[in-house]
């Protein structure tokens, strides 16, 4: 453990003197050119840079932190699958394997899912994840800086013109660019697309690291009521060792000044986990809004998050980051090869991300806003109903059928979802 931080040490303090030296040598040189500029060191960003650098082609990384993965933004929960498709999964990455769910009611019901082997996932340390894919990013041949924050972007007739502050202000151009700056980016919007969102397609989340909780290790849980977390749901994801994530997703359209996530979160604490202390305190906003119905342009492509990607009805979205940077990378590789860059050559990634991950969330878009109109009540009775169900045999699409057994409109869209 101490030789994999002290690497760690190493390569953090590496990517920040590449901006350093960089910038002093750009003093007396000429602008830097690039194939591609990712903006953002997310999941999406670090696969991007990846994928295109290991073409060949001259990537360059930029993170506006002075850290990859710090602070932490999420509950850092991740299906198995995805990581095996995109990474070779490191042990150093996970802080708990996860066999299945409880669910719960507000007024105490319970039911069990037993996740199958295809199905299981891990709590993540985001920390270290995130950290790692920027390191395979740099190490394919992508350069790697952060602390460097882009201010400015402006279009000239074959690349761009991106200005960044960093240690110093300095200008890089750009054939391309990938938008991977997340849900609060403002990276869209400088490329010409419109990102805001309604008060009832974003939660605000709170998630605090427990210390001293007494819960069962191999299984989240997911506890829904609308005095609870109006409009989301409270998450506890076990992180070993009597440690846990607990947090929860309050809509922004129902949320106050005095009933805000941390009213709610801080009110759901003091009553389950009384004794345990915060370790940690993660903050920040998740979309559960429909993807964005353009994701690309003349020589950019927007992923993850910043796409609004991940799960509406979960909030997820570490697997779909990967899916889409990945396709995104792929797509500049490509574009780079025949040196088009078009609009009409980059439509083709938006097609390939929908009919991946996009369409399936557009689908659950829908399934949320049926959610969130339910009562107490309807959630009593829906995890009554599912308790009866063998845990092995339920998954999510038995539990989303059993739950709106009676609305013709979502049972219809539940028959095209691949799970």
């Amino acid at each position: 453990m101490i030789i994999i931080n002290v690497l760690n040490a190493i390569y953090a303090l590496k990517f920040v003197l590449q901006g350093l030296f960089s910038q002093r040598r750009r003093r007396k040189s000429k602008v830097e050119k690039y194939d591609t500029v990712v903006i953002g060191g997310g999941p999406a960003g670090s696969i991007a840079a990846r994928t295109i650098a290991e073409k060949g082609f001259k990537v360059l990384l930029l993170e506006k932190r002075q850290e990859f993965g710090r602070p932490v933004r999420c509950a850092e929960g991740v299906s198995k699958k995805w990581l095996e498709k995109y990474t070779d999964i490191k042990d150093k990455w996970i802080s708990r394997p996860i066999k299945g769910a409880i669910l719960k009611s507000p007024g105490g019901k319970k039911a069990l899912m037993q996740y199958n082997e295809s199905d299981r996932g891990y709590i993540l340390d985001r920390s270290v994840f995130d950290f790692d894919l920027a390191v395979e990013a740099s190490e394919s041949g992508a350069t790697v800086r952060t602390k460097n924050r882009v201010e400015r972007i402006e279009r000239n007739k074959d690349s761009f013109k991106i200005y960044i502050e960093g240690f110093n202000k300095y200008i890089v151009e750009s054939k391309t660019i990938i938008a991977a700056d997340g849900v609060e980016g403002k990276i869209p919007r400088m490329l010409g697309i419109n990102t805001i969102l309604d008060p009832g397609d974003i939660e605000f989340g709170l998630n605090y690291q427990l210390e001293g909780v007494d819960i069962n290790q191999d299984y989240i849980e997911m506890i829904g009521g609308n005095e609870l977390a109006p409009g989301g749901y409270v998450w506890i994801f076990p992180k070993g060792e009597h440690s846990a994530n607990v947090g929860l997703g309050v809509l922004a359209s129902r949320s106050t000044k005095e009933k805000n996530a941390k009213y709610f979160l801080d009110k759901f604490v003091s009553k389950r986990f009384p004794e345990a202390s915060i370790s940690k305190v993660v903050a920040g906003a998740v979309t559960v809004a429909k993807p964005l119905k353009k994701m690309y342009g003349n020589s950019f492509l927007i992923v993850g998050d910043s796409a609004r990607l991940s799960n509406p009805l979960t909030g997820a979205g570490i697997g779909n980051a990967l899916e889409s940077g990945a396709l995104a990378g792929e797509t500049i590789s490509k574009a780079l090869e025949k040196n088009d860059f078009s609009e009409n050559n980059f439509k083709e990634y938006q097609k390939k991300v929908m009919k991946s991950v996009g369409n399936t969330s557009k689908k659950f878009y829908h399934i949320k806003e049926a959610f969130i109109k339910f009562s107490d009540k309807d959630i009593d009775d829906m995890i009554t109903l599912l308790s009866q169900v063998d845990p092995e045999k339920l998954n999510l699409k038995k539990l989303l059928t059993i739950t709106f057994k009676n609305n013709k409109e979502i049972i219809s869209l539940l028959k095209k979802i691949v799970f």
